[in-house]
């Protein structure tokens, strides 16, 4: 079950929260639990030619001189679990097809959005460095700025400003991130 649940985790990303919430019951599962992960099993067999389309845009003519873009889309369902967690959601994009899919559970409970939505874009650029660096690294480059995607007004004005005031001083320290990715030309919010 576990190599199952991984390949579908690759290739139907819309499977992601069903998933990931049957995995938290992996131990001490009940009967419920077990219909679920069968409901997810028979989607995947009745769905079996259906699933993620990888098209890149432009055609690279296989040159170093060709700019590779990366792009980064973040969102969250704010305080959506029992425990009052919210559910962050980041994909991350070269040359218009997905290269990663993340969607997992804020390991803190945050008490404003600005500041669930500010937490996620750092990791959402996070991935996108991680994405340029492995690029850089096969000497290949990428279009600066990178593109990332924010969807929190709040959050987008934290992340292009330097200014910290009211009650989000206490997520100073991630906030001077993003500016400082902005300021060096590697990210555009």
């Amino acid at each position: 079950v576990g190599k199952l649940l991984h390949v579908m985790r690759w290739t139907k990303p819309n499977l992601l929260d069903a998933v990931r919430e049957t995995s938290r019951f992996m131990t001490g599962a009940v009967d419920g639990h077990m219909e679920a992960l069968k409901r997810i099993m028979r989607y995947c067999v009745s769905t079996a030619k259906r699933g993620l389309v990888l098209k890149p845009e432009g055609i690279w003519d296989g040159t170093k001189k060709y700019l590779f873009t990366i792009e980064g889309i973040s969102d969250f369902e704010y305080a959506k679990d029992e425990t009052r967690q919210s559910v962050n959601r980041w994909s991350t994009f070269l040359c218009g097809a997905p290269i990663s899919y993340c969607r997992k559970m804020m390991p803190i409970v945050a008490l404003l959005v600005t500041k669930a939505e500010l937490y996620l874009a750092v990791l959402c650029a996070q991935d996108m460095l991680f994405a340029m660096r492995i690029m850089n690294a096969m000497q290949l480059k990428v279009e600066m700025p990178m593109y990332l995607f924010v969807n929190n007004k709040g959050a987008k004005e934290l992340c292009n400003n330097w200014f910290v005031g009211g009650g989000t001083q206490h997520v100073e320290v991630k906030q001077y991130f993003l500016p400082e990715l902005k300021e060096a030309g590697l990210i555009e919010v």
